[in-house]
């Protein structure tokens, strides 16, 4: 029988690339625009920063995923931590504010590659029928380190200096490329494919209905990171920082028992379910005026949101052919960063005509219209398949 092992070799030293790879930086996002604001940067600018880096990710994610597709995804994988490494170096030396944004693009670019190869090389470790409870676990590392990175950068900012911060991301990176050392390249079956088509490599069109999901789910992630330290000085609840550790701590911890109920069941019941608890999660929020309810919020937040995103991810491996996955997974965090962007773009215009609590009540929707698409897939897929009434759950 073939082996059926989740955490063999390839499978850890990846999980630990990957992670270093967050690391190196997520720990940078809190710094950077207080950086490009002691160089006199415009509040235009240091959105700007944001905004090209999103740019950079979104258009150079199609390039890899036809890359991907018959390439050695091992050697794309080091080059992308590489580069995320050489582009760090690159930041104490710059000290004009429009060669800073370009650089901001090229990180983009390079952040792009990383996730994208890193995520579509995965797959090929975990075992097929255990793939929803694979990707739950390698999703870890993307969680775990987005939550722990920004309070070490903070911390070795305040403590030593933005050169020190830089140093330490790029030796992260350096660690991850050494790390990537320790995987196994497979050897990709050579197929013959469609030429290069922009548009159709930066949006693959069967995972459309992943796609959506994916970006109408981000709404409420995109509503957290944005209002929700703003929205703890408003309702003076202190130690708002819980909500992110307790969310990063109950995803993490219910991976293993969720990734199970999406290999057994499909897609279908464990979205449905995690997207109420992300309705509920929001609801509670919006009333929150003490920790006790914020971390009644947090814990359910992790359980709903941080179980519907890797199943997300799962099913839009799964909608394709092993070729495809490169692909399949440059669309998925494309809509990601899509979500962020609309979610923070969107909400920013209507927080200056509702109240924060309003905006946590209205996003809370997206929840309900994600369970409500799911389940009439599952209906739609049913009937495809000519069987009645079969049980959900």
């Amino acid at each position: 029988m073939k082996n059926q092992r989740i955490f063999n070799k390839s499978f850890l030293f990846l999980f630990i690339s990957n992670f270093l790879v967050f690391i190196g930086f997520e720990m940078l996002l809190p710094i950077l625009p207080a950086y490009l604001l002691s160089m006199n940067a415009t509040s235009i600018q240091v959105g700007l920063g944001t905004s090209l880096f999103t740019v950079g990710a979104v258009l150079f994610r199609p390039f890899v995923g036809y890359y991907l597709m018959d390439n050695q995804r091992k050697s794309l994988a080091i080059c992308a931590s590489a580069a995320l490494m050489v582009i760090t170096i690159l930041y104490p030396f710059l000290n004009m504010i429009w060669l800073l944004l370009l650089l901001r693009l090229f990180h983009g670019a390079a952040w792009g590659g990383s996730t994208t190869a890193n995520s579509t090389m995965v797959v090929d470790f975990i075992p097929k029928t255990r793939l929803g409870e694979g990707i739950g676990y390698f999703s870890i590392s993307t969680t775990v380190g987005a939550i722990v990175a920004p309070s070490i950068g903070i911390l070795i900012y305040d403590s030593f200096s933005f050169d020190i911060l830089i140093w330490s991301s790029a030796v992260l990176s350096l660690l991850a490329v050494l790390a990537l050392q320790f995987v196994y390249s497979p050897t990709i079956v050579k197929r013959e494919k469609k030429p290069f088509r922009f548009l159709d490599m930066i949006f693959e069109k069967d995972v459309w209905f992943q796609a959506l999901l994916t970006v109408i789910t981000t709404l409420g992630f995109g509503a957290i990171i944005t209002f929700l330290v703003l929205f703890g000085k408003q309702r003076e609840v202190d130690h708002i920082f819980l909500f992110f550790l307790i969310n990063a701590t109950v995803s993490t911890l219910l991976r293993p028992f969720t990734g199970k109920w999406y290999d057994k069941k499909g897609p279908w019941s464990i979205i449905i379910m995690a997207a109420g608890l992300g309705f509920f999660s929001l609801i509670i929020l919006s009333y929150t005026t003490n920790e006790s309810q914020l971390i009644v919020a947090a814990i359910l937040f992790g359980a709903g949101y941080g179980t519907v995103m890797p199943c997300l991810q799962t099913w839009t491996v799964q909608k394709v052919s092993e070729e495809k996955r490169g692909a399949a997974n440059a669309t998925f965090f494309s809509s990601f960063d899509v979500g962020v962007g609309v979610s923070a773009f969107v909400l920013g215009i209507l927080a200056e005509w509702i109240s924060l609590e309003m905006i946590y009540r209205l996003v809370s929707l997206s929840f309900i219209v994600v369970a409500v698409l799911v389940y009439k897939d599952y209906i739609n897929e049913k009937i495809r398949h000519n069987k009645s009434n079969p049980p959900l759950f």
